[in-house]
């Protein structure tokens, strides 16, 4: 049985392409999409929180990643009380755009009980982190 063993290079050649390569640290490495994904982070008003009715149709969760599908191309999401976080292979607006439009829903929710007013925040970074 062969066994390969690699003598020089280091792991910048599964990169993506449009990726800014100044070494592997901090950067995600995603060998199944096209472009640098971006993380999105989404945390509600006054201590509110998601519950397991948002998630249904029609429900804050779908409507708030409507609201970001508009001009990004979302991978997957996590539904947590406190946040949402979402995964975009292609972010077309800034992160200050796409809080200015979510913030712009009002209240979202099924029972009107989810706020996407002014006191949302929107935060996004080129890497994410899984735990």
């Amino acid at each position: 049985m062969a066994i390969f063993t690699r003598t020089a290079g280091d792991a910048q050649g599964v990169n993506n392409v449009d990726a800014n390569i100044s070494g592997l640290l901090g950067t995600t490495v995603a060998t199944g999409l096209t472009k640098n994904p971006t993380a999105i982070k989404i945390t509600l008003a006054n201590s509110q929180a998601f519950t397991a009715a948002e998630s249904g149709t029609g429900g804050a969760v779908e409507t708030i990643l409507r609201s970001i599908g508009i001009d990004s191309t979302i991978v997957m999401y996590q539904v947590d009380t406190s946040q949402l976080s979402v995964l975009c292979e292609a972010v077309g607006s800034s992160t200050a755009t796409i809080a200015t439009r979510i913030q712009a829903l009002g209240n979202v929710g099924v029972a009107a009980n989810v706020y996407g007013g002014p006191g949302v925040t929107v935060s996004s970074s080129n890497g994410f982190k899984l735990s």
